[in-house]
């Protein structure tokens, strides 16, 4: 029975997150939750390649290409000359982008809660450990 397999439940779990998220992200004018954490990513003040940001967030080069591209067209980021190579872009954000961020972030978090609330609250660090340990490894 899938029920009874880890794998499916943790799919579910995390499909049903996604969807939350993605509700809130497109509130806000975003495409879905890839959107806001690139940019949450460019609004942390590190400099990134774009290849460097497909890398840490795991998504496509040509996927991360047509996300920046959008966020950059709703206004939401720039794209900067490197200063160690004049040919790389470093998508930064903007405050209109810092301020959708913010936005998404408090709207992520009560939607978060609201999937959680079957989970005492003094449970919840302890299932945040868990799936770090699932997602590290040994």
């Amino acid at each position: 029975m899938p029920e009874e397999d880890l794998t499916w439940l943790a799919h579910r779990a995390a499909e049903a997150l996604k969807g939350a998220f993605n509700e809130v992200s497109r509130a806000a004018g975003l495409a879905d939750l890839r959107d806001w954490l690139v940019l949450a990513l460019v609004s942390d003040g590190s400099q990134r390649t774009q290849l460097e940001i497909a890398r840490e967030l795991d998504i496509d080069k040509t996927t991360l290409v047509a996300i920046i591209d959008r966020l950059e067209r709703d206004g939401l980021i720039v794209r900067n000359v490197s200063e160690r190579d004049r040919r790389v872009r470093i998508p930064a954000a903007t405050p209109k982008g810092v301020e959708v961020k913010n936005q998404v972030a408090v709207a992520r978090d009560a939607a978060i809660s609201a999937r959680l609330a079957a989970i005492p609250a003094d449970e919840h660090a302890r299932f945040h450990s868990m799936l770090w340990s699932i997602v590290e490894g040994p």
